[in-house]
């Protein structure tokens, strides 16, 4: 959705008001602010803990200890793990969002916050940047969706692309308990697959990797599990593991030192 729909909204709930003597057209724009801001608010808080790479094909592994944060009402989110953002679904089983979030980079150091090692001295930062998030999915049956997201930065001297396509699958779903797997493969325009797995020649004169050239297109395939268990009315625990494999693009980096990536996290939230 355009930013012009936040500037939107509260035209419409004003024109409630102003258009009370006409009872169908007052009801028709009350129908319309209860889609958009919501009945309720939905808010999740809780800690995340998890183990990753250090840094995309990394043969080292850092542990985070990562807030939980969600806030939902109508078409308005901010969490996390997507932004801040809109969002919609249709009926049919139809979704889009449109968030704000934010990309890391890579620094050439060991850092606590951000993917980096100090194996990447001499190569320079990846710049972090604020990037905006494009998600679709369509949910064909309760237990199976498909997926597609695009994610742009948006800094002038960290403009790079990632893309998304993924399928997900619900082995088990009860009143407690849900079991998913999913599969993803992931891509990058030239800048991107550069930035995280290319070696300029500048850099291969100052450091021990060989000039390398990445060019654009998929970089890796993923399959990934997770369990979520209502512990009560309330909380909710959660574990999720998930493997990375990287091809074409990423394989022959002399930066990827591990082919396959292993990430598994856990978390608790409590939701009211």
């Amino acid at each position: 959705m355009k930013p012009t729909a936040l500037r939107l909204a509260p035209c419409l709930l004003a024109s409630v008001f102003v258009a009370m003597p006409h009872a169908g057209h007052a009801q028709t724009l009350a129908g319309w602010g209860s889609r958009l801001l919501g009945d309720t608010t939905d808010f999740s808080i809780g800690a995340a803990a998890r183990v990753t790479p250090r840094y995309p094909g990394s043969d080292d592994h850092r542990v985070e200890i990562l807030p939980v944060l969600s806030v939902q009402r109508g078409i308005f989110f901010a969490d996390t793990s997507r932004g801040i953002g809109l969002q919609w679904q249709s009926e049919s089983g139809f979704y889009a969002s449109q968030s704000v979030f934010y990309d890391f980079g890579r620094v050439q150091r060991n850092s606590p916050f951000r993917p980096g090692s100090r194996k990447l001295a001499g190569l320079g930062d990846v710049p972090d940047s604020v990037t905006t998030r494009t998600l679709l999915m369509q949910q064909f049956t309760p237990d199976f969706s498909v997926s597609a997201e695009a994610e742009f930065a948006l800094e002038s001297g960290a403009r790079r692309n990632r893309y998304r396509l993924g399928a997900e699958y619900n082995l088990l779903k009860t009143s407690a308990d849900t079991v998913s797997l999913s599969a993803d493969v992931h891509a990058g325009d030239r800048r991107y697959n550069q930035a995280y797995f290319g070696v300029t020649p500048q850099q291969a004169s100052r450091t021990r990797f060989a000039a390398f050239n990445a060019g654009s297109g998929v970089y890796g395939y993923a399959i990934g599990a997770s369990w979520s268990h209502a512990l009560a009315p309330h909380w909710t625990t959660s574990l999720q593991v998930s493997a990375l494999r990287y091809v074409d693009n990423a394989e022959h980096s002399p930066l990827v030192v591990r082919r396959t990536s292993v990430t598994g996290g856990a978390a608790v939230t409590y939701t009211y």
